[in-house]
């Protein structure tokens, strides 16, 4: 019998929220209990083994792949997923019977959100791995995933999709205020002082930790600049910089709008540094420079795009973590409060997961969790595809 209705009746759910991002380093999972309100409980990210990382970062970075290739590692990443979690649910003495459903962003191999012909049609597409349906039938637990089809579906981006989250933790602060998560790519949400939905505007804004990486890799073989370790050694190259800005169109874009690695991916990587070695930029001025253009993108697109003055940013993701890119914001932001997410309760490597554990939620219920001012959407909408067992 399938556990849906009942699930319905419930007036208490705990949601597995993942989370695989642009950064594939690996599966971010929050424990989160919903019912008036909700609370978090156990999270853990799970490493990918170091070849699934390498593999993935190079597959979604490839353009041409075989019909086979897409629909194997679809099925894959659900195996490799259900394996995390059992893994997960063991080590924290979990029955799967007390998790109610499963919440799966998925990886996202193509994010297409501007329409382009397609047999003589504008079209807009996304498309995010491993599958829902296998992850369900592979654990027995209900999935809810796949959700940004549906805003794209009425006409929106398909993202920025977390303000639904940020409306509910930082809305009616009193203050105006941005939430900035930084992943792979930096989103940022603007909160009103006015407990106004209608005027809440949310979209990426330019690289977060994607080119950071990146040059980590090359310079020094390593995953990520950790606490900013290298930038801080460095110094700042205006010649680079503007180099950067010159090149890089999406930040500088009007909302709504969102990116990911086929915008910062390779070839942008590659221009860069064919710039640093005919200019014979040191790793450290480059490291420096890169990571005060993404809080400069961030500021840029506040200055630009947001209609108001704020008195707080409110950091979370990998970056929230890096000591000289949050100097680089208090260099830029001069007279706004910044602080992490885990200032509001909220685990700076875990908001996602418990968004996306949130929006499920929201999906078991029948209600939309899309702002159309974040997305572009023509109106709200049920989010997601219920993958029952």
């Amino acid at each position: 019998m399938s556990r849906h209705p009942l699930l319905q009746k419930k007036s208490k759910r705990h949601i597995l929220g993942l989370m695989s991002g642009t950064s594939c380093d690996g599966l971010d999972m929050a424990l989160v209990h919903i019912a008036d309100g909700f609370d978090t409980g156990i999270c853990a990210s799970m490493k990918y083994p170091e070849k699934v990382r390498s593999f993935l970062l190079d597959f979604i970075e490839q353009k041409n792949h075989t019909m086979q290739e897409i629909s194997q590692i679809n099925f894959y990443l659900a195996h490799l997923w259900a394996g995390q979690i059992d893994a997960f649910l063991r080590q924290n003495n979990l029955d799967k019977n007390s998790i109610d459903a499963i919440a799966s962003h998925g990886q996202t191999l193509w994010h297409q959100p501007q329409a382009r012909p397609f047999l003589g049609q504008p079209i807009t597409s996304t498309l995010q791995l491993g599958d829902p349906s296998v992850l369900a039938n592979l654990l027995n637990i209900p999935v809810v995933g796949d959700f940004r089809v549906a805003d794209m579906a009425v006409g929106g981006q398909g993202a920025p999709l977390i303000p639904f989250f940020d409306a509910q933790v930082f809305g009616g602060q009193n203050r105006a205020l941005i939430s900035l998560n930084i992943g792979g790519i930096s989103n940022m949400t603007f909160i009103p002082k006015e407990d106004d939905p209608s005027a809440i505007r949310a979209f990426d804004c330019g690289p977060g930790n994607m080119l950071i990486d990146g040059l980590c890799r090359i310079f020094y073989d390593e995953k990520f600049d950790a606490d900013g370790q290298h930038a801080v050694r460095g110094k700042i190259i205006p010649e680079l910089h503007g180099f950067i800005k010159s090149r890089d169109e999406f930040s500088s874009a009007p909302p709504p709008k969102s990116s990911g690695r086929e915008y910062y991916g390779k070839g942008f990587l590659q221009a860069l540094l064919d710039f640093c070695t005919q200019n014979k930029i040191s790793p450290q001025d480059a490291l420096a420079t890169v990571t005060d253009y993404t809080a400069f993108a961030v500021y840029s697109n506040y200055r630009d795009f947001i209609p108001d003055t704020v008195d707080e940013l409110v950091l979370s993701g990998g970056g929230a973590h890096n000591s000289f890119l949050r100097k680089r914001f208090a260099h830029y932001f001069t007279g706004v409060k910044i602080s992490g997410s885990s200032a509001y309760n909220i685990d700076e490597d875990y908001k996602e997961a418990i968004g996306f554990a949130l929006m499920a939620n929201a999906t078991l219920d029948g209600k939309p969790a899309n702002i159309p001012g974040a997305t572009g959407a023509g109106r709200p909408t049920i989010l997601g595809k219920i993958c029952l067992i």
